[in-house]
């Protein structure tokens, strides 16, 4: 077995080829280009094809931008130079209404005032005076003019459903009478869309028919009380025979009632067969409804006898007691 050797074996030229690993993580630092970005032209848009919303906002501070490095002597700007000074519009406004809120709220107003516009002023330190040459812009107006989206023409299919409406209903006639109505307004809309016609409903006035219609509504409530009282008898009536058939006497008894009255009701009909009809019959006239009743005279309440209070026995003690008066 040959021996292993334990000494540290002596570096060669060959070690010193082998590449090491880095021990840190080396910093790399981006390679910026040499030119610049590219340019973009002045551009303002004369031209405003939507309403004015927060985007068109937005594009007309940066037409008034542009105008303004236009009339310094610029006429190209980057993209990013453009949102800069846009941004620094958006903060400058914002510190100054600030301070018109902040005077408008110490005076516990809801609507700012004059007042309050001319302390944020002083706030930051300008004069009514530096503002007056710029009621004035350098800029010609021609460049200041902004051409807004053209009116929709009117459909021609709106005229013929005036026609159709007739003269009652258009808004020509009104328009006629009113002398004092520039020429140049237009025309009302038809009557129809802020005018409707009453209706009233019609209303008994015959005392003849209001007492029929009463007395047929009266009849009506009676015999939805007769239905009422017959499911409530016949749904007692079940629960009486099944009470009565846990005993056979009893089920007996109940048995020989139920036929008799079958039997009278049959004799007093003048049919031979005991149908659904004639226990319904039987049901029906075993409570009188009258929608009346509440009309009826009533008699005197039942007066309350009330007990004379017996008074306590004297104890012993007081009879003992002497008077002290002479």
């Amino acid at each position: 077995m040959v021996p292993v050797s334990r000494k540290r074996s002596t570096p060669t030229s060959s070690d010193d080829d082998m590449e090491e690993p880095y021990r840190k993580r080396q910093r790399m630092s981006p390679v910026l280009p040499q030119t610049p970005p590219p340019e973009l032209e002045l551009s303002r848009p004369d031209k405003m094809e939507s309403s004015l919303f927060d985007s068109d906002v937005r594009m007309l501070l940066r037409r008034s931008i542009c105008q303004t490095l236009e009339h310094v002597g610029f006429d190209r700007a980057t993209e990013e130079a453009l949102e800069a000074m846009c941004a620094e519009v958006d903060t400058y406004t914002t510190h100054l209404l600030a301070q018109v809120t902040s005077s408008m709220n110490n005076a516990r107003r809801n609507i700012p005032i004059p007042l309050d516009i001319s302390y944020a002023f002083n706030r930051y330190q300008l004069s009514l005076a530096s503002l007056e040459p710029h009621l004035r812009p350098p800029i010609s107006v021609p460049k200041l003019e902004l051409e807004l989206e053209h009116i929709p023409k009117e459909d021609p299919t709106t005229k013929n459903v005036i026609r159709i409406l007739g003269v009652e209903l258009n808004g020509e006639v009104e328009k006629a009478q009113k002398s004092y109505i520039p020429k140049g307004f237009p025309a009302f809309p038809s009557k129809h869309t802020f005018k409707w016609t009453p209706k009233e409903s019609e209303r008994l006035t015959d005392p003849r028919k209001i007492r029929e219609k009463a007395a047929e509504n009266a009849k009506m409530g009676e015999e939805a009380l007769r239905r009422l009282v017959k499911v409530g008898k016949v749904g007692k009536d079940r629960e009486m025979k099944r009470m009565a058939g846990r005993d056979p006497k009893s089920k007996e008894r109940h048995a020989l009632w139920e036929r008799t009255m079958l039997e009278l009701g049959i004799t007093n009909s003048g049919s031979g067969s005991g149908s659904e009809s004639t226990r319904l019959a039987l049901d029906d006239r075993s409570m009188v409804v009258n929608a009346e009743k509440q009309y009826f005279r009533k008699g005197a309440p039942a007066r309350r006898r009330t007990q004379p209070q017996l008074q306590p026995p004297p104890s012993p003690m007081d009879e003992d007691l002497v008077s002290l008066e002479p």
